[in-house]
């Protein structure tokens, strides 16, 4: 039985993986950065929010005080 041409096929497949998989490794490395720019935008956000939330909480508290006659 001749192996040749199935030997030949099985190469040329390897070779269609091989760049395949250089293809993926670019693709996962642009979509890590992408997710690290994505984690600080988010952490930004996160920073403002709690700053908002605490100044919404202190301006409720100073004006149910206000409100009360307590200064």
């Amino acid at each position: 039985m001749d192996y040749e041409p199935r030997i030949v096929k099985l190469e040329t497949e390897m070779d269609h993986q091989k760049e395949a998989i250089v293809l993926l490794r670019g693709d996962i490395n642009r979509l890590d950065s992408k997710v690290e720019s994505l984690r600080s935008e988010l952490l930004t956000l996160t920073r403002w929010i709690a700053g908002l939330s605490i100044t919404n909480v202190t301006v409720i508290i100073g004006l149910a005080l206000k409100t009360a006659g307590l200064f």
